[in-house]
């Protein structure tokens, strides 16, 4: 009787408390996560617009439609319910998840300020290095460290509060519990599966995006993600497939291939000279936001800021080089002239090859194999090894050693600047050329005028144009660090032609300056912001060539075989005869051979059969099955 009555007292308790569980443990969870979700989606988009390059920012926020945030924070939700899988804490979950939003955000925010392109997800690996990270995006190590700080704190609250709550919980309340966080970590998982997977076919989230429908910008990323949302084009450029397999590829057809330009290689080698390139030292060198600025219009300095550079270019094979990026994108420039691919044929994923693709091998194909194969390599960068993975990058090119910034003996820096000059990295140049007994191979890359420029010099360029007193003051300063770069050249030429061994230069900027106001910006077109200097020079007579107008960077190194009469690989066989139709093929920008904008439709049989065959030649050279790689690159 007792036992009768016990169970229907019991009975009326238990379905409450049941009850009174699911609304806590999964009900409550779900919309926890859920509103995170949508928190931290809509504040890193609103900070996203927030850049300079939006006019009216809380208009374009507002006029994304409203599929578009409700995707946007579908995917940002497995990662907050996977949180609270691990923390099993919502107030822990609300902490990590809004400071990982705050995170994102202002890394967004200063790389779209400092770089002129949104964060990306492959940039996560920067937070193996904490403090290049900071020093990339402008950030204060004293804030960063108050912020981490700050979240810390809260997390041993939370802790406290939840090993106080821990002893009172009952036996069926921690079955509720363990079974909700199983239940999100499995939710969890299965949702980073489809985020990580957005551009397989047949994945649930790209289509719903495709079905709203969204309108990707392949071409630009810049404005992928303005007219898609930060989230949205973050998922664009998830790593995918890094080059569509062109039609018609196989190992028959690079046979076919190779015979084709290794008959054009030997036909213009039987014109050159054989082993031009033997005994003489090769120097590739970019030179950090390298640029003229008298091409741009709006802008009127007091002073030629690279007398010597123009003179130079005057008398030596030269031209202008169309780049990629504004503002950045450096190590994009320097794979297309070591490699001679183009980034245009990659996937838009394929934003930069340095980090997500060639670390994947242990070799690389690059012109290191054919431009000097008995010469030592080198690589010198005055900056952290593991930036862009230089570290792994410069082995699987094919260069024997790398010198970073820590390895350097020269590390003078001009005035207040934050990195080392010019001279001081040519410098460490002409030591290891003086200290080699063989012909050396050296790739360089400076770091002297990389952003930021105010306030380095005492004794800025006086300058005028497109902008106000205040933009001018900036403009001086990057127009100062210029004559300091163009010095050094000239003191470095003057030092090589003192050698006796023979010794050639390829020099080439990377990029133009973010820092240009936007007066200049809206005087110049596309092009004209994109184009910066490159000029062969070498210590003995080259030869008179007359390169096409524009170049793109891929199509640089064939212009110095060029130069000092050097015979060539099939490969950079096949870069000269594009070039004389395809002269460059950057973003959006196609020039043809006389340095005119064209569209790939336009292009004439013989420039699309070219075109063609230089993409099959990059997919077999870089993803593909390596069928013509060694054929390609060797000198018949």
């Amino acid at each position: 009787m007792s036992t009768t009555t016990s169970l229907q007292n019991d009975t009326p308790r238990t379905a409450p408390r049941t009850v009174r569980h699911v609304l806590r443990f999964v009900v409550l969870p779900i919309a926890v996560t859920v509103l995170l979700a949508v928190v931290v989606a809509r504040g890193i988009e609103l900070v996203h617009v927030q850049t300079e390059h939006w006019q009216e920012p809380a208009e374009r926020w507002a006029s994304l439609p409203p599929q578009l945030h409700v995707l946007g924070a579908l995917a940002v939700w497995p990662f907050v319910a996977l949180l609270l899988a691990v923390t099993g804490s919502m107030w822990a979950t609300a902490v990590l998840a809004l400071a990982a939003g705050t995170v994102i955000a202002v890394a967004d925010y200063q790389k779209m300020t400092h770089r002129g392109e949104p964060l990306f997800p492959s940039d996560i690996g920067y937070l193996t290095n904490p403090g290049l990270l900071l020093e990339s995006a402008g950030i204060s190590p004293a804030v960063a460290l108050g912020g981490v700080v700050l979240v810390a704190v809260a997390l041993v609250a939370v802790a406290v509060l939840s090993w106080r709550r821990r002893t009172r919980r009952r036996r069926d309340e921690r079955w509720f519990r363990w079974g909700s966080r199983a239940a999100l970590a499995v939710a969890g998982v299965a949702g980073i599966v489809v985020v990580a997977g957005f551009h397989d076919s047949g994945n649930p989230l790209r289509e719903a995006y495709d079905d709203i429908p969204v309108t990707w910008a392949p071409w630009n990323q810049v404005q992928n993600y303005a007219q898609n949302g930060f989230v949205a084009g973050a998922l664009y450029n998830v790593p995918g497939t890094a080059m569509e397999r062109p039609e018609g590829y196989g190992e028959e057809r690079m046979e076919e291939l190779v015979a084709t330009y290794a008959q054009v290689a030997a036909e213009a080698n039987a014109t050159r000279q054989a082993g031009a390139l033997e005994d003489t030292n090769v120097l590739v060198v970019l030179g950090e936001t390298f640029t003229d600025p008298t091409w741009l219009d709006g802008v009127d300095p007091a002073q030629d800021p690279i007398p010597f550079t123009r003179s130079l270019m005057e008398q030596t094979p030269s031209g202008r080089m169309l780049t990629r990026g504004f503002g950045g994108g450096t190590a994009n420039v320097e794979f297309e002239v070591l490699t001679g691919m183009s980034v245009a044929n990659f996937q838009p994923q394929m934003h930069a090859p340095y980090p997500l693709l060639v670390p994947r091998y242990d070799h690389f194909p690059s012109f290191v194999d054919s431009l000097a194969p008995e010469h030592g390599t080198l690589a010198i960068h005055p900056y952290a090894a593991d930036f862009y993975r230089r570290e792994a990058v410069y082995p699987a090119l094919g260069f024997d050693r790398a010198t970073f910034r820590d390895d350097m003996h020269h590390r003078d820096r001009i005035g207040n600047g934050s990195y080392i000059s010019d001279a001081a990295t040519y410098q460490e140049v002409l030591d290891e050329l003086r200290a080699s007994a063989a012909p050396l191979m050296v790739n360089v890359v400076t770091m002297q005028n990389h952003s930021p420029y105010s306030g380095v010099y005492v004794d800025p360029i006086d300058v005028s144009g497109a902008f106000d007193a205040d933009e001018g003051e900036e403009v001086g300063q990057y127009l100062r660090a210029l004559r300091h770069s163009d010095e050094a050249i000239a003191d470095l030429v003057a030092e090589l032609e003192t050698f006796e061994e023979r010794t050639v230069v390829l020099f080439y900027g990377d990029h133009l300056p973010a820092m240009w106001p936007q007066g200049v910006q809206e005087a110049n077109d596309a092009q004209g912001l994109r184009e910066t200097p490159w000029f062969v020079w070498a210590n003995f007579e080259t030869v008179d060539v007359q390169p096409p107008p524009v170049l793109g960077p891929n199509q640089l190194v064939p212009q110095l075989l060029a130069a000092t009469d050097a015979p060539l690989s099939p490969y950079a066989a096949l870069l000269t005869e594009l070039s004389a139709e395809v002269a460059a093929h950057e973003g959006t920008i196609m020039l043809d051979g006389r340095g005119r904008p064209v569209s790939e439709a336009d292009l004439s049989p013989r420039a699309q059969e070219l075109l063609a065959d230089y993409r099959l030649a990059q997919y077999d050279l870089s993803v593909g099955e390596g069928y013509a790689t060694g054929a390609l690159l060797a000198v018949p």
